[in-house]
């Protein structure tokens, strides 16, 4: 409250000061802040009072880019428009930061004239960006689906307004180097209209066991990073997944599992199947084999002579290669039944049509 009173105090005097020259001037902004790609305008409220033999003419309104000080934007005003609000559009403001509205009029007394201003600040932001990363399919490959989305209404620009960065790395520590020096890492970079919300989709190379995403969005003009979003852990993130599929219900031939490594990581490993059986102190599992899994398409095929005659309860456990702790990266379990009889059966029957 005392500031707001001592603001007020200052400028009273700069007015009754100007008042006693016989000129007064000043600027109002409606908000001191702006957002910076939305699409609201500034509106900058100006009034002149002249008195006497004083005549003011050339009134204009800049708008000046403090960090360089370069015009960005000029209104002109019309020689009798005293009191009006001036609008800036908002394709003036493509940069946070700070600007100043400089309002240059002419002031003519008697045969003499010289030129006065008066200056108001205003403060820009970024808008606040959000980042989420999804599976482009549920499959094998290599490639990820980047959503960058804001609540803020945008301005309408036509150009190349953002550009995307995307740097993956396997280690967490080196991450913080990769986004300091643009010379080292894996990076892909994408040109981006102005959009409220849309999703870009990129490539990556399956080169290690673990990845690391760090996503910046930045002015290309300037460079400046507009938003980033924290380390995101692929391996987190989205986890291995197990689909586990026989020919039908009762498993005659085979088992197969595949394995859905994490989009960018590795997915070289092995599976191993256990089989569920009470024990005096509660469930155990037995291991009955393990596979290394085919790189091709990420398979694993488990005979049906692995499995005991009946209905039984199996678990497959995937675990990478070179795995130093001891929990499965995934794990899957179902009900197998396999009639051994039956089989046969359907063998001999199949001999016995075929002569």
């Amino acid at each position: 409250m005392k500031q707001m009173l001592r603001d007020f105090s200052n400028l009273l005097l700069v007015v009754l000061c100007d008042y006693v020259l016989g000129v007064v001037q000043y600027l109002l902004l409606e908000q001191p802040t702006h957002v910076a790609l939305s699409n609201g305008t500034v509106s900058v409220g100006l009034q002149n009072y002249d008195g006497g033999n004083v005549t003011l003419k050339n009134i204009s309104i800049l708008l000046i880019d403090a960090s360089t000080n370069q015009t960005v934007a000029e209104k002109q005003l019309r020689h009798s428009q005293y009191q009006d609000i001036v609008a800036f559009e908002c394709f003036h403001f493509k940069s946070a930061g700070k600007y100043w509205f400089k309002m240059a009029s002419e002031i003519t007394s008697g045969p003499g004239s010289q030129w006065n201003e008066e200056t108001i600040s205003l403060s820009v932001m970024w808008p606040v960006f959000h980042f989420d990363l999804r599976r482009t399919s549920e499959g094998l490959g290599s490639s990820l689906q980047l959503q960058l989305f804001t609540n803020e209404y945008l301005c309408p620009l036509n150009n190349t307004v953002l550009s995307l960065e995307i740097i993956l790395t396997n280690s967490l520590h080196r991450l913080g180097t990769l986004i300091l020096n643009e010379t080292v890492g894996l990076r892909t970079r994408k040109k981006l209209s102005l959009f409220r919300s849309q999703w870009v989709k990129f490539d990556c190379l399956s080169f290690s066991q673990e990845a690391y995403v760090a996503v910046l969005l930045k002015l290309p003009v300037t460079n400046s990073i507009i938003a980033s979003a924290e380390p995101i852990d692929l391996l987190h993130k989205f986890g291995y997944k197990l689909v586990i599929a026989t020919e039908e219900e009762i498993c005659e031939s085979s088992v197969t599992v595949s394995v859905i490594p994490p989009p960018c990581i590795s997915s070289s490993g092995y599976v191993a199947v256990f089989k569920d059986r009470l024990g005096s102190l509660g469930q155990r599992t037995l291991k009955l084999h393990e596979s290394i899994m085919n790189p091709k398409d990420n398979q694993v095929e488990f005979n049906c002579a692995l499995f005991d005659k009946g209905i039984n309860k199996y678990c497959f456990e995937f675990r990478q290669l070179k795995q130093v702790d001891s929990q499965p990266k995934a794990k899957e379990c179902r009900v197998i039944q396999r009639n051994v009889g039956l089989y046969y059966l359907s063998e001999m029957l199949h001999l016995k049509l075929s002569f």
